[in-house]
């Protein structure tokens, strides 16, 4: 597996590896595929400030599908979507607006953000959809600082495969 590296700065820098001198990289501990429980996909904790812009690169052939049932909210219609996902749980250190965007490199994307880890009673915060490489999917929240959101970047239809996760805390 190749390592994981998480782009940190200007807006600039997140696209198409612009100006990447004038970006911090780092190594970043990708979400745990899950096991034979569901905790151990959300045990990778991203912290992230206000201001902070985080790009988050991965890959969803490498999860598992903890989450076959769309919710009716937001952009999401409900009914079963088959596919392996990937769960990152955000932990904003100040309350404020998280903005989590998915690039897809995989048709059939499904982006939703919860207030528990799959399988866990929780609530849906938001859900997004969509159908081809091209479209984007976003969700927006509010959030309270220390408390943690999980971000699940999800295939449907069995799609699985690379993606670019921007996080943002505005």
């Amino acid at each position: 597996m190749r390592p994981f590296s998480r782009l940190a700065g200007p807006g600039i820098c997140l696209m198409l590896g612009l100006l990447l001198s004038a970006c911090a990289v780092d190594e970043y501990t990708p979400p745990a595929p899950p096991g034979q429980g569901n905790e151990e996909a959300c045990t990778s904790l991203t912290e992230i400030a206000a201001g902070e812009s985080l790009s988050l690169f991965d890959d969803t052939s490498r999860g598992a599908d903890l989450t076959t049932q769309s919710p009716s909210f937001s952009e999401c219609m409900p009914g079963e979507r088959i596919g392996k996902e990937l769960v990152f749980p955000v932990r904003p250190s100040s309350s404020g607006t998280l903005v989590a965007t998915l690039h897809p490199q995989y048709a059939h994307h499904w982006l939703h953000t919860w207030t528990s880890c799959p399988g866990s009673e929780g609530d849906v915060l938001d859900c997004s959809i969509g159908s081809t490489i091209d479209d984007q999917d976003v969700n927006q929240i509010d959030v309270l600082a220390d408390a943690t959101y999980h971000v699940i970047v999800d295939g449907w239809m069995d799609e699985a495969g690379e993606f670019e996760l921007v996080l943002e805390l505005k």
